[in-house]
């Protein structure tokens, strides 16, 4: 019932956000536009955009239909429909001689007998909040924890918070139109469909549309976000649902649940399968971690201390392996991940996120403690807090009876900095400042030019690259470049079908080999890679707040993200 009213609120707050700021003329003037009199114009524009919302939600979320299509070419078809409503508004006249000669009226009217004329009207408004419901989707932190969290579990009810979520933001743009539409229509020069106030509302409707199809619409939107002294984000976060086993600054941080059985088939490696009844009377931590994920990397060389030290002891640590990639779900690739890390505790692959779910887990990685009795009574996510997970476990398995030695954490340090480049994903699913001239075309080759700058933390491609949904593959001699700032890069991506490939590196414009900030990974000027997997890219001998890294990349080779350390 709270996620409810919160949802209701957090759609109305979504008016207000600075995500829709720049949009709000749109839903004025789409009110206005034509006749200031018609009182219906706002009110079909808001059931538009709610239904449009509603629909997008199902498709991307409930089938595949949208599985291939990128978020740049959503924001392309709705910007198109934008920009020709603003022609239509601003050329009139040419307008209605292309229906004229086209017949486009003549079957129309057949086709819909002699209620057309009446319901004419009301295509331009249907049209402008039908184009606007992608556009809204992404401007609120509580319809992405509904569509990411409450949807893949429960659908029914993630469709009663989406609908009230889209109740609220209905209500907040129908007030927007309807009293921006009764203002208007107090103002005479407004009441011309030809004159120059309607003119200037098509030209609103041009600047939006070319702003959304361009993708420029995201820099104005931060821009508002930068400049805006009402924290929309934060007081919407604060709508959310407290985690669904919420914890506490205690060692042991949860009320004691029991600890869901491992779903699903596996495999399992460094062990047969095993099962919660079977480890009663053990201590078991179970961590959610996927092989390429560098927080991961780091946090499993904790785990494999801890059941090296402790599983005499009665520990027993159990990695579950959630893929993020779909790289990440072919066994052969875990496997020579869980070898290369050196981890000999079991480890079982969780491809369908069967056990994931179970443990309505939500990051990488992710620790769960569970006492003998089978219980859960601690959880950890991200990386950190090392001393203290060691001090509960060496709790539960003194209680349990164990004589331990000493402990063997002795480094909560976490290389993360506040102003490090955060992970960037290449595949158009994910991918952000993102800053080439062309738009990420989805499944499809295209050639790229980039632009002759870059801000820090953006990057951009150069040469013919085929953009899929996890990554992006070269499709002859290529070029990627980001500016970064951080100590530590690391790229994930593999070679063609595994093959071993040769990625040229330069930073700063210089060879790798000459500017003494190779990783380890690094040979020469040049990256190997085969495997699908995360490599070490560049080391700086301290924390580079400003560093541009260019990468010529051979043909077949797949780039899926990268990733930074401090």
């Amino acid at each position: 019932m709270f996620l409810l009213l919160g949802a209701f609120i957090a759609g109305a707050l979504t008016g207000l956000a600075p995500c829709v700021l720049p949009l709000l003329p749109i839903i004025i003037g789409g009110s206005v536009a034509g006749n200031a009199r018609d009182k219906r114009r706002p009110v079909v524009i808001a059931i538009s955009l709610a239904v449009s919302l509603i629909i997008f939600t199902l498709l991307l979320k409930a089938s595949t239909l949208l599985i291939n299509i990128s978020p740049q070419g959503i924001n392309e078809v709705s910007g198109g429909i934008i920009i020709l409503l603003g022609l239509t508004m601003l050329f009139p006249t040419a307008y209605i001689t292309l229906i004229n000669r086209s017949g486009i009226e003549s079957r129309a009217q057949r086709l819909l007998g002699k209620g057309y004329r009446s319901k004419s009207k009301l295509v331009g408004p249907i049209i402008t909040g039908a184009a606007l419901g992608p556009v809204f989707s992404s401007c609120s932190p509580v319809y992405a924890y509904i569509l990411a969290t409450v949807l893949p579990v429960n659908f029914g009810k993630a469709m009663l918070y989406l609908v009230a979520y889209v109740l609220g933001l209905s209500l907040l743009l129908l007030c927007v139109g309807y009293y921006g539409r009764q203002f208007v229509g107090r103002i005479r020069f407004a009441a011309n469909p030809r004159g120059w106030f309607q003119r200037s509302v098509a030209t609103i409707f041009i600047v939006v549309g070319v702003l959304v199809f361009t993708g420029y619409s995201q820099r104005v939107q931060t821009w508002f976000a930068d400049h805006n002294i009402f924290d929309f984000n934060a007081l919407s976060t604060k709508l959310l649902p407290p985690s669904q086993h919420a914890t506490n600054g205690a060692l042991f941080n949860v009320t004691p649940f029991a600890a869901p059985d491992f779903q699903g088939p596996g495999p399992w490696i460094n062990s047969s399968p095993l099962t919660m009844s079977q480890l009663k009377g053990k201590v078991v931590l179970v961590d959610f971690w996927t092989y390429s994920c560098i927080n991961c990397i780091r946090n499993n060389k904790y785990l494999e201390q801890w059941y090296q030290a402790y599983k005499d002891d009665g520990l027993v640590v159990v990695g579950v392996h959630a893929p993020e990639f779909a790289f990440e779900q072919v066994p052969a690739n875990v496997r020579q991940g869980v070898a290369t890390q050196h981890i000999t505790y079991p480890v079982v692959l969780d491809n369908q996120l069967a056990t994931w779910n179970a443990y309505a887990n939500e990051s990488w990685p992710a620790g769960y403690l569970i006492n003998p009795q089978g219980q859960v009574v601690r959880i950890h996510e991200g990386e950190g807090g090392y001393s203290e997970e060691e001090q509960a476990i060496r709790q539960l398995l003194t209680a349990n009876g164990a004589h331990l030695g000493p402990t063997t954490s002795d480094n909560d340090n976490v290389p993360i900095t506040q102003d490090q480049t955060p992970e960037t994903y290449l595949g158009y699913e994910r991918a952000e400042a993102y800053a080439g001239n062309e738009g990420l075309a989805s499944r499809q080759t295209q050639t790229y030019t980039g632009p002759s700058t870059l801000d820090v933390n953006e990057w951009d491609l150069g040469g013919k690259w085929e953009v899929d949904a996890q990554y992006i593959v070269a499709r002859g001699n290529s070029t990627i470049s980001i500016r970064v700032a951080a100590k530590d890069v690391y790229l994930v991506g593999g070679g063609p079908n595994g093959d071993m490939a040769s990625i040229g590196v330069r930073i700063n414009g210089k060879p790798v080999s000459q500017t003494g900030d190779a990783g380890a990974d690094i040979a020469g000027d040049t990256l190997p890679v085969s495997q699908p997997r995360l490599y070490h890219l560049a080391s700086f001998p301290a924390f580079s707040s400003d560093s541009t890294i260019t990468l010529t990349v051979p043909d077949g080779v797949q780039l899926n993200t990268f990733t930074f350390g401090s």
